[in-house]
């Protein structure tokens, strides 16, 4: 039974799969290359379910999570309302991009318009209910996970179920490309609504009843919760806690901030339509990144953690070099190499550096991946919002919107850098040591024995 109850927990990934994939991909194309509403702008709204990451959303649920029981259950409840946030709010995105009235609007004109365009409004809203769900959702099952599989082990579950949701949202792309073939805004709707159903019947056939009531971690330590602020002051004074926070801050960066920038790259440059763009980068690049996920993530014990990381940051920053030459060659072969280097390189380091932030916990699960959660969210935030600021900023000046996205990629190609030259000073064993003198600061500080 326990066997089964892990493969599971791999398919949660799966719902958000289906999810993330429209919203980054298909939706986020549609509303700025062919509703013609500013970058910035979609970007902005697209990284709003990050930002409340960044304003403790992770934290506050990892810590809830670890301290409070709902019917018996810890980890459940917060992965069901989040899901559930996550569904509704999706369902209505579509009918919402359509409302607003701004599109096709010069940058300059959009300004004051956003503060007045009730379709926008709606956006803002539906796109922050859908973070809400996400935060709490993730953070609950990620911490689930920690809890229920030993450390020998986490390593493939993780690369399961980051398979399962690349492999879902590449399967997904493909189907909804060919459905979109014949595209209006009808057919988007439908998406969105079958979209959103389908995902809520995995994610819940993924965790319902994997958790049993009233238990405690596997890992059999019975310590004391800890506070919102003193898991904060936690965080805030240990060296090595806010070093690797640093590190995932600058690695996610680099592997996300094109995230929702190839299908829009795709429309501006080559001239590609939504169908194509749809069923060429998500499955492309997305199809080799799953199999090295798969890969990597079972060989993580024999090469290491940080060595795959490496590994994959060196295939990434090859990987999008070439892109950027075939962006200004306008030659798809090259690009299509390119998105094959570039996939290699995301599923090695992907996982590798998801395995760290799953097994770099101390026995406090619910706050350090939290806290690495809010880290991760933070660099998405920063990845999504600064691309489209960055292509709207160098189109403007330049006019040519190859240079914009010539100026995004060559930005993850230094993050890659930076974030390798910090692997070195990641240490697992100095981050257990260090967290316990911590943790036994904080409490007795509050005065608990």
């Amino acid at each position: 039974m326990r066997q089964f109850n892990l493969v599971r927990l791999a398919f949660f990934q799966m719902g958000f799969g289906i999810m993330l994939g429209f919203l980054h991909d298909t939706l986020n194309r549609v509303m700025t290359s062919d509703l013609g509403i500013s970058s910035t702008i979609v970007f902005g709204l697209i990284s709003l379910k990050e930002l409340l990451a960044v304003f403790g959303v992770k934290v506050w649920a990892g810590n809830l999570s670890d301290r409070s029981h709902i019917f018996g259950y810890k980890r459940s409840p917060y992965i069901l309302l989040g899901l559930l946030s996550c569904v509704f709010s999706f369902m209505f995105s579509p009918g919402a991009a359509y409302e607003v009235g701004i599109a096709g609007l010069e940058f300059s004109e959009m300004l004051p318009a956003m503060f007045t365009d009730i379709g926008l409004f709606k956006l803002v809203v539906i796109f922050l209910c859908f973070g809400f769900g996400l935060q709490v959702a993730t953070t609950a099952y990620y911490a689930l996970i920690a809890d229920y599989v030993g450390d020998k082990h986490i390593g493939k579950v993780t690369s399961a179920s980051w398979t399962l949701m690349v492999m879902t949202t590449i399967i997904s792309a493909r189907v909804v490309g060919t459905y979109l073939d014949v595209y209006t805004p009808e057919r988007l709707a439908n998406v969105a609504f079958v979209g959103g159903l389908v995902a809520l019947g995995v994610a819940l056939f993924a965790f319902a009843g994997v958790e049993e009531r009233n238990s405690s971690s596997t890992k059999g330590k019975a310590e004391e919760a800890l506070s919102f602020s003193q898991s904060i002051k936690l965080l805030v004074s240990s060296p090595k806690t806010l070093l690797f926070a640093l590190y995932i801050l600058v690695s996610i960066f680099a592997l996300f901030a094109n995230e929702i920038v190839m299908e829009p790259f795709g429309a501006d440059v080559f001239g590609m339509k939504v169908g194509e763009t749809t069923k060429l980068f998500r499955p492309t690049m997305g199809g080799v990144q799953l199999i090295f996920m798969l890969v990597v993530g079972f060989m993580l014990n024999k090469i290491g953690k940080k060595r795959g990381a490496f590994i994959g940051n060196l295939f990434c920053m090859v990987g999008f070099s070439i892109i950027i030459y075939s962006g200004f060659m306008l030659d798809e072969t090259i690009l299509r190499a390119g998105l094959v280097v570039t996939g290699i390189g995301l599923g090695a380091s992907s996982v590798s550096n998801i395995t760290m932030m799953m097994t770099m916990t101390a026995g406090r699960s619910g706050v350090y991946i939290g806290l690495w959660g809010t880290a991760q969210s933070l660099a998405m935030f920063l990845g999504h919002f600064g691309a489209g600021v960055i292509r709207d900023i160098v189109y403007a000046f330049a006019g040519d919107y190859m240079w914009a996205y010539a100026a995004i990629f060559g930005l993850e190609i230094v993050a890659f850098a930076v974030a390798s030259l910090l692997l070195p000073r990641i240490s697992q064993d100095d981050f257990e040591e260090e967290s316990q003198v911590k943790i036994a600061e904080v409490l007795a500080a509050s005065g608990v024995d």
